[in-house]
């Protein structure tokens, strides 16, 4: 009897202990958000548009603002945060119909600022929405490109250091000597200075990163460049 009493002890001690983790499990499937799991996330892109017109000028400012579709906590995060880049544009549409005023009687016939988005990464939990903006009100025009990555389970906007492959101490000295060899030396040193957080990048399939500089290039020249790094993702 003794011996059956301690099969059966046994026994359920065995189950028992498969019960807890079998919940201990579970908990971690459900503990992301259900977007996380899916190789794409759906999204839309709106068109926020403004246009004056006199006899002559033509001032146009256009943003194109990315919406993920869903009502999590971290689609939300992200929505909020794509929201904040929008709204850091308004003041170039101030200076625009600004300057659209001023020159609306004049030999111009455009001026414009325009912010246009493109989806460069949708997978593995992760989307980056990559933006080329552009400006001109006479004179010299400016162009310049940047992305924004996030991470779908937490909402988390990623860094420069989260992306490009290597330890994050180094990173920095990467995209410099890369920059140095591939553009001009005379950038090394500028770049060196930067801080993490104003190094522009998006990133694309196949573990590319692309660091954006521009429109006033590091080492001198008007204009914008890229540079392509090996990535993590």
């Amino acid at each position: 009897k003794s011996d059956i009493s301690m099969s059966k002890y046994i026994y359920k001690q065995i189950l028992i202990i498969g019960l807890i983790g079998a919940i201990v499990f579970s908990s971690r499937i459900t503990e992301y958000p259900t977007e996380a799991a899916t190789t794409k996330i759906t999204y839309r892109i709106e068109n926020k548009q403004q246009i004056k017109k006199s006899k002559k000028l033509t001032a146009k400012y256009l943003y194109q603002l990315p919406q993920i579709k869903g009502n999590s906590s971290a689609i939300q995060k992200i929505n909020k945060s794509l929201i904040q880049d929008y709204k850091s544009t308004f003041q170039y549409k101030k200076n625009l119909f600004n300057y659209f005023e001023e020159l609306k009687n004049s030999s111009y016939k455009n001026i414009y600022y325009t912010n246009k988005c493109s989806v460069t990464y949708n997978r593995n939990g992760y989307i980056c929405f990559r933006f080329i903006s552009k400006w001109y009100a006479g004179g010299v025009g400016e162009t310049r490109e940047y992305g924004l990555t996030y991470r779908l389970k937490d909402g988390k906007k990623l860094g420069v250091q989260d992306v490009v492959a290597g330890k994050k101490s180094d990173v920095k000295k990467n995209i410099a000597t890369t920059y140095s060899k591939k553009i001009t030396k005379y950038g090394y040193s500028s770049i060196m200075k930067m801080k993490y957080s104003d190094i522009q990048f998006y990133i694309k399939p196949g573990k590319k990163v692309f660091v954006c500089f521009g429109p006033y290039i590091p080492g001198g020249g008007h204009g914008h460049v890229s540079i392509e790094l090996k990535g993590k993702l």
